[in-house]
């Protein structure tokens, strides 16, 4: 399945800056291996005191969308 449209203009450049296209086809298993990507990148953004950053909140907002569509399966 298809899921970019389920993404803003912006969430999509943040996953392009990551390296993740979403603009390819999707199953229940890649959209899992997806998830698990967008993750480590919001653990990733964390800061020093492991409090979220304004980053890691957009990469939450993006994490929610793919846990949204993997939800409606």
């Amino acid at each position: 399945m298809k899921i970019d449209a389920n993404f803003n203009e912006h969430q999509v450049e943040l996953l392009k800056n990551e390296n993740i296209d979403i603009s390819q086809e999707f199953d229940e298993e890649s959209l899992e291996e997806l998830e698990d990507k967008v993750y480590n990148i919001m653990m990733d953004h964390l800061d020093k005191n492991q409090d979220f950053t304004p980053k890691s909140e957009e990469f939450e907002k993006i994490l929610d969308v793919i846990v949204k569509i993997e939800n409606s399966l």
